[in-house]
């Protein structure tokens, strides 16, 4: 029989192995933190060149350098790129999350004869509620998108009709509207408590003859308080219902447990109160305890929770301005 030959292990050279391993692997790493650092001191640099060449700018405006350190600390470099005088109360507006370089001077005119604070004359501005209702109106380009934005300062196209209406009862709304107002209803009556559904979607020609026909009995400015110009009605997008109890459209609603019922559920159904009380001076109607839109779920359980308008939640979350 042959004898297996024993493989004779150096350990003395496996050790000096490993050791010459360990260095490389060691080295590798030190190179790659090396040239990273090196990539980081670069950008570092590179930034605090950038950052003291905006400084400088700002202090050739006439800012100070503490002023100078807030505004850029405030805003990022394409708006202050923006900025080219020496703008009152720049500091202060700038640390509002959603200020706007754009609308500078008009928040500026604005605090200049109000006592607002700095964030609700932003929030005046960026709403357009510091113009004339009505001016500057702008079309929206997205009339079929569920949030879409329509008051005295955003338009629907000419024209127009959703594209996806269904019948709901006497109304026609939108089709995902429509739905959740049927399980909205469902669970009213389900309550015990009787629910009209009055108005949902109405044509431009419909909101045309409403309107004329309110003008010519109480007058424009009067009718512009409580009705719509044709193209600037909620009702026209099918994302919009009026509801009563008797089958009229009062304020004393808001005394009757349906009403209760809404402000307690209707976010629930994707519904929000469109035109509240307290705040007929940003959407421009007087107050409707029966007039609901819907904006999903997930919106108008955010909009009650932060007691806003629909206006304001474009402003704070979709970047109105």
């Amino acid at each position: 029989m042959k004898r297996k030959k024993r493989v004779k292990v150096h350990f003395g050279n496996l050790i000096i192995l490993i050791i010459i391993i360990g260095i490389g692997i060691f080295g590798i790493k030190v190179l790659y933190k090396q040239l990273n650092s090196d990539d980081t001191n670069n950008t570092n640099i590179e930034n605090k060149i950038e950052s003291d060449s905006i400084k400088d700018k700002l202090v050739n405006l006439g800012y100070s350098k503490s002023e100078s350190e807030e505004i850029i600390n405030n805003l990022d470099k394409e708006e202050i790129e923006k900025i080219d005088k020496k703008y009152d109360y720049l500091v202060e507006f700038s640390k509002i999350k959603y200020f706007h370089i754009e609308n500078i001077e008009r928040y500026i005119n604005l605090k200049n004869k109000s006592d607002y604070s700095y964030d609700e004359i932003i929030m005046r501005v960026n709403t357009s509620i510091d113009k004339e209702f009505y001016t500057d109106i702008k079309t929206v380009d997205n009339p079929n998108d569920l949030l879409v934005l329509v008051n005295k300062f955003y338009a629907l196209p000419s024209g127009i009709e959703p594209n996806d209406l269904i019948q709901v009862e006497s109304v026609k709304m939108q089709r995902e509207a429509g739905e959740a107002l049927k399980e909205m209803a469902t669970a009213m009556r389900n309550d015990g408590l009787k629910i009209i559904l009055q108005s949902g979607y109405r044509s431009e020609d419909t909101q045309s003859y409403l309107y004329n026909r309110y003008v010519a009995r109480d007058g424009k400015e009067e009718a512009d308080t409580y009705s719509a110009r044709p193209n600037h009605s909620e009702h026209q997008t099918g994302l919009a219902i009026d509801v009563s109890h008797d089958g009229t459209l009062e304020e004393y609603f808001e005394d009757t447990p349906q009403f209760e019922w809404l402000q307690d559920n209707a976010h629930k159904y994707g519904f929000i109160l469109r035109y509240p009380k307290d705040k007929v001076y940003m959407t421009g109607y007087t107050y409707e305890p029966w007039h609901y839109r819907y904006v999903g779920i997930e919106v108008a359980t955010l909009i009650k929770n932060e007691n806003i308008t629909f206006e304001e939640y474009y402003v704070k979350y979709k970047g109105l301005y």
